[in-house]
């Protein structure tokens, strides 16, 4: 009971009780919202602040933990960066942050997952950066082979318990995100 309470304190934006599974269309709209700020960042795999605190968590969990706060006030939606702090607070002794953070990681999963399976462009997986495709196939256990884009669909060939599949992605909004920045830098 402890530890929900926190949660809810600590988060504001979820209201959960003992035993329940992350609400995915909350973590939708909060993923639908960041993608739709003018400032969204339609791929943050290489934005320096994201690279230099990926680094620094290889060596310094301390450190990393202040990184990746300020890096999630930027960009909440970063389930690796979620999950990577979820592992530095829990290495810290911080349980009830790590239940937390963890929490918001298997929220944005189930909101990129929802109802689709991912293979076949009926049931492609809607995602908001190219970096939440990596974030599925990671938590899949999958290993990316090739990617391809089709329409508005980008396709990965993955190797998924030694066989050989395609994910499909929908990537209307990472286009769309794209196309804006590319105009903003005009």
């Amino acid at each position: 009971m402890r530890t929900t309470t926190a949660l809810v304190i600590l988060f504001g934006l979820f209201s959960i009780t003992k035993g329940a599974l992350p609400d995915a269309s909350e973590f939708t709209r909060l993923r639908m919202e960041y993608a739709d700020a003018p400032d969204a960042l339609y791929s943050w795999a290489i934005d320096n602040d994201r690279v230099a605190a990926l680094e620094v968590f290889k060596h310094d969990k301390s450190q990393f933990v202040g990184m990746a706060i300020a890096w999630l006030k930027r960009c909440p939606i970063d389930a690796r960066v979620r999950t990577m702090l979820a592992s530095a607070l829990s290495e810290l002794g911080r349980s009830g942050e790590t239940i937390s953070h963890r929490y918001i990681y298997y929220g944005l999963l189930a909101s990129i997952v929802g109802e689709a399976d991912g293979f076949s462009k009926e049931k492609a997986f809607r995602v908001v950066s190219v970096d939440e495709e990596y974030d599925v196939c990671s938590y899949l256990g999958a290993r990316v082979l090739e990617q391809r884009i089709d329409g508005h669909f980008d396709v990965l060939t993955i190797m998924l318990k030694e066989q050989k599949k395609e994910l499909y992605f929908d990537v209307t909004i990472v286009f769309r995100n794209e196309n804006r920045s590319l105009q903003q830098k005009k």
